[in-house]
């Protein structure tokens, strides 16, 4: 049996999610990190393209395992690009504030940061409505 290899991070947010994976670092400061960090996410139009794209343009929504709805973000745009080959219709990568997103993903919707890799994340929809009540006290 082989050991996964450590991926190489590509900025001090990816470097925190490693520490936290490994224990060397707490959840909190992970979660007040994410909620300061920008990260991408992918979108089925170009919304540099369109000016009503914002508004028409959906975001990718993954199920997890429990085949609950989560939004797909991304702490690199590198990180993306494994999903847009797997789900070519969300090929566009939209750099957001994480802060600016939270009110504008819905009830029962979770988040799932860098879906599909060993530096993933998945902040179940009760986690990420607390987050978003926390977010507005700030």
């Amino acid at each position: 049996m082989t050991t996964p290899a450590i991926p190489a991070t590509l900025n001090p947010l990816e470097t925190l999610l490693l520490a936290v994976q490994a224990g060397n670092a707490g959840i909190a400061e992970l979660l007040d990190a994410l909620l300061n960090a920008e990260v991408f996410i992918l979108l089925d139009k170009d919304p540099q393209q369109d000016e009503d794209a914002d508004a028409s343009a959906l975001p990718m929504l993954l199920n997890n395992p429990r085949g609950e709805p989560v939004l797909a973000a991304f702490t690199a745009a590198e990180r993306s690009i494994a999903m847009t080959m797997e789900f070519p219709a969300f090929c566009f990568a939209l750099p957001v504030a994480l802060k600016k997103l939270l009110p504008t993903i819905r009830p029962g919707v979770g988040l799932v940061i860098n879906p599909g890799t060993i530096l993933g994340l998945e902040i179940p929809a009760a986690s990420l409505a607390k987050m978003q009540a926390e977010a507005v006290l700030h």
